[in-house]
């Protein structure tokens, strides 16, 4: 026994505790460790759909180009309105000017008894007889019934003494335009005065 005992007396020198009564410390209680954070949620947020724009296209570019500032009106012209144009150069007294530009319509609207007659009436005033015998001719070749070609070839005819053909001219007129129409009474006024 003194064998047992010696190892045993050791063991106790070596360590009290051991010799001593077991303690029964309680297993440490294990808590479960905390939690870590939750990580973050990342939703993934939709990215919003651009909302389709309009591009305006580039506006053209404009250059300025001057405007080229019209020198005269131009107008078509009609017969009558060349007559009326004529007209008022004759009201002026301007028988010269008025059968230039007659000359130059004659030109423009050939064979139109308006015109003729025009013709006739500043040939004769201008005291050019055989041609304002010619255009009442040509104006009254045209159109037999025209009543200021008739009166006006009336007039020549008392300038030139020819009354007869004076008078015949103013019969026609008389039948007509009646004997109420100012070409008939210019006409006999005309021929009274001259006889």
């Amino acid at each position: 026994m003194r064998k047992v005992l010696i190892p045993l007396l050791a063991l106790s020198l070596i360590s009290p505790a051991a010799h001593s009564a077991p303690s029964y410390e309680p297993a440490p209680i294990y808590e479960p460790a905390p939690a870590p954070a939750p990580a973050p949620v990342v939703t993934a947020t939709p990215t919003p759909t651009p909302e389709p724009t309009t591009v305006a296209a580039p506006a053209p570019v404009v250059t300025a180009t001057p405007t080229p500032t019209p020198t005269a009106v131009i107008t078509v012209a009609t017969v009558q309105s060349e007559i009326t144009r004529v007209s008022a150069i004759i009201g002026t007294g301007d028988y010269r000017g008025a059968r230039a530009e007659l000359l130059k319509v004659d030109r423009a609207f050939p064979n139109d008894a308006n015109i003729n007659n025009l013709l006739g009436y500043t040939s004769r005033k201008l005291g050019q007889y055989a041609p304002s015998a010619s255009y009442y001719k040509k104006a009254l070749a045209i159109n037999p019934r025209h009543l200021g070609a008739l009166e006006y070839q009336g007039e020549l005819f008392v300038t030139l003494k020819k009354f007869k053909e004076a008078r015949k001219n103013l019969k026609k007129l008389g039948q007509i335009c009646g004997l109420d129409c100012t070409e008939y009474k210019d006409l006999k006024l005309a021929i009274g005065k001259k006889r």
